[in-house]
């Protein structure tokens, strides 16, 4: 399997965040972040797109160990999440956590998520 992290897998530009802020689907969240789902029920890449605002991490290395993190999980997991495009964006509980236990948060919210999903699916076909 490949788990390199493309730029296909990345949402680039305004109308792609504001896609999934409009068709939210699954809304997952801890105190560290927050992650909003659209899914678009295709086989196209899991897509990624990260809100990391100032107000919650002050400090610029802060915001980039959250990104790194954040990004690093997702190249793992994108395999299971296929067809879902995905804005995460940081809280302030963020800067508590070291990047082990960040990265822990993550996985599971990415579980959480597939469950989610899973669950509504069942739904839909009942």
């Amino acid at each position: 399997m490949n788990y390199a992290f493309k730029k296909t897998q990345k949402l680039l530009t305004s109308e792609d965040f504001k896609c999934v802020f409009d068709h939210v689907d699954i809304k997952a969240g801890t105190g560290e972040l927050l992650v909003l789902v659209f899914d678009n029920q295709d086989e196209r890449p899991a897509r990624l797109g990260l809100v990391v605002a100032k107000k919650n991490l002050k400090r610029a290395v802060d915001r980039n160990r959250f990104k790194r993190t954040v990004r690093e999980s997702f190249r793992t997991h994108q395999h299971q999440l296929q067809g879902l495009d995905f804005v995460v964006l940081s809280r302030r509980g963020a800067l508590a956590l070291d990047g082990p236990a960040l990265k822990k948060v993550v996985d599971q919210t990415w579980r959480r998520i597939l469950k989610k999903r899973a669950a509504k699916i069942a739904t839909c076909d009942s």
